[in-house]
């Protein structure tokens, strides 16, 4: 549950979001539509309904990848210190 508050206060939405009825079919589905990640609706509604907790994972996951900073580091050269 606490992940589930974590994911949509991510989207924006209020820290009751999870409490909602369906709460957790529409994030699933609002973050496979935003990151253009294919699958269906018949499957995200299998994949709520039959596995709660894996759905919650599997959404935070595709978070977490496409939301993590990628830094490049480059050596200063020596002149400049």
């Amino acid at each position: 549950m606490c992940l589930e508050c974590d994911i949509a206060r991510h989207y924006g939405e209020c820290l009751c979001w999870p409490l909602l009825p369906g709460s957790t079919f529409a994030l699933r589905i609002g973050t496979r539509e935003r990151h253009k990640i294919q699958g269906t609706l018949c499957e995200d509604w299998l994949v709520v309904h039959c596995c709660w907790p894996f759905s919650i994972c599997q959404v935070a996951r595709e978070l977490k990848m496409r939301t993590s900073h990628v830094y490049e580091i480059r050596a200063v050269p020596k002149d400049t210190l």
